[in-house]
């Protein structure tokens, strides 16, 4: 079928430690897109640091992150 989910990569986030600070997530989510092999990783890397970046708060960060990668509780 062509509409097979597209799966992302996983990453695992310790939110009650360092690991749950917004730039550990997004290098942690940058290392991850590059690791899986994604077509245009490097690209789609940047434009998510560079969204999350600009996001609002550390929630709007957290969800654009999430477009990204699966991010799931540790």
């Amino acid at each position: 079928k062509m509409n097979e989910v597209q799966t992302k990569p996983k990453i695992y986030v310790d939110f009650n430690s360092s690991d749950g600070n917004i730039f550990a997530i997004l290098a942690h989510a940058e290392n991850a897109l590059k690791l899986y092999n994604i077509i245009n990783a490097k690209e789609k890397a940047s434009e998510m640091r560079k969204r999350a970046i600009r996001s609002k708060s550390y929630e709007d960060a957290l969800e654009i992150i999430r477009e990204y990668v699966d991010i799931i509780e540790d």
